[in-house]
């Protein structure tokens, strides 16, 4: 039989062994606490792991096509071609001569002015309306955002019956207020209208939401107040919503220039059964872009033109954010 002092011992041996083969528990955890308090000290490595590869997937998606689109203007390129002269500025030059861009180029900053103005004042207005029927405003909001998560082309073909002279229901319905027959898609000067009057259809649900999440900000005791001091309606909203819903509008303008300044689906399927039609050449830059792009394979050509959009879009951009501003030189953002 073994005596006590014997096991005393080789137990002793056998922790000093396990010992040496692991670290104890309590040195891991406090490795790991060392680690978690040097990364809350330094806050920017916490950023770089957190955001590191959000931002790299954001360089390779969105950073790099547009340095490779400024780098392609410089160039005369074609994809079936081995020489690839670099010409310079000689694109942006061919701009300038080019009546077709100019062209398209009014056609879109045309349409774009009165898409932005239709689509943010009628939302605006419905947002207002639904500020009064809260319960209900759920509702209706979700009904005008179906427009929204339709995709562009069936949305323009099912405008595209809509606007059949013949058979369409637009004609149809206007018949009772003894308005003759449109030739919406076929005539150079209505088409257009046609365009207008789909993209404000897509957008207005999405608007009409935002302006409804402004609206619900501001402050009830705020308008109460002014109405207990006899402020009217009209006051209210001049006096005090649009005020504080300078931001948002702000927001909305912006994102809805970039939105309609990039219009291409909705022309490109109305047109597309006008040939022969004066309508059928109706022009926008982005339309410009793919034809010189893809179908006539002048990629550096198409480059400078998408770098002149670029260029144009954050000019209006920033004439905004002039505008916007108040009286001590700050953004209302």
């Amino acid at each position: 039989m073994i005596p006590k002092s014997g096991n005393r011992f080789s137990d002793k041996i056998m922790r000093k062994e396990n010992s040496d083969e692991a670290p104890p528990r309590g040195a891991l955890a406090a490795r790991y606490v060392d680690f978690r308090d040097s990364i809350k000290r330094d806050h920017l490595l916490w950023v770089v792991l957190a955001l590191g590869p959000i931002f790299a997937l954001f360089c390779i998606i969105r950073v790099y096509p547009i340095l490779e689109t400024i780098r392609l203007s410089f160039y005369r390129y074609h994809p079936t071609q081995r020489n690839r002269p670099f010409v310079g500025l000689d694109n942006y030059w061919r701009l300038l001569e080019d009546d077709s861009f100019r062209t398209a180029l009014t056609n879109t900053l045309q349409f774009c002015v009165m898409a932005v103005i239709i689509t943010l004042t009628l939302a605006f207005l419905v947002a207002v309306l639904l500020r009064s029927i809260e319960k209900a405003a759920p509702v209706y909001e979700l009904l005008l955002y179906i427009p929204v998560v339709t995709p562009w082309v069936p949305a323009s073909v099912i405008w595209k019956w809509i606007f059949d002279p013949i058979h369409g229901i637009l004609n149809y319905g206007l018949s009772f207020l003894g308005i003759p027959k449109l030739a919406w898609l076929q005539d150079e000067h209505v088409i257009i209208y046609a365009i207008v009057l789909v993209s404000v259809w897509k957008m207005l649900g999405y608007f009409v939401v935002v302006y409804g999440v402004g609206l619900r900000n501001i402050p009830d005791e705020l308008l109460e107040a002014a109405e207990l001091d006899g402020a009217t309606a009209w006051q209210r909203l001049i006096y005090i919503v649009i005020p504080m819903m300078k931001p948002i509008i702000l927001f909305t303008v912006i994102i809805a220039t970039i939105i309609f300044f990039n219009v291409f689906a909705p022309v490109y399927v109305l047109t597309a059964s006008a040939q022969g039609a004066p309508a059928y050449d109706f022009k926008v830059v982005i339309g410009e872009i793919y034809q010189n792009a893809f179908v006539f394979y002048r990629m550096g050509y198409a480059g400078a033109q998408s770098v002149a959009l670029l260029i144009f879009v954050l000019m209006l951009v920033m004439i905004q954010f002039a505008l916007f501003r108040d009286r001590r030189g700050r953004a209302d953002v």
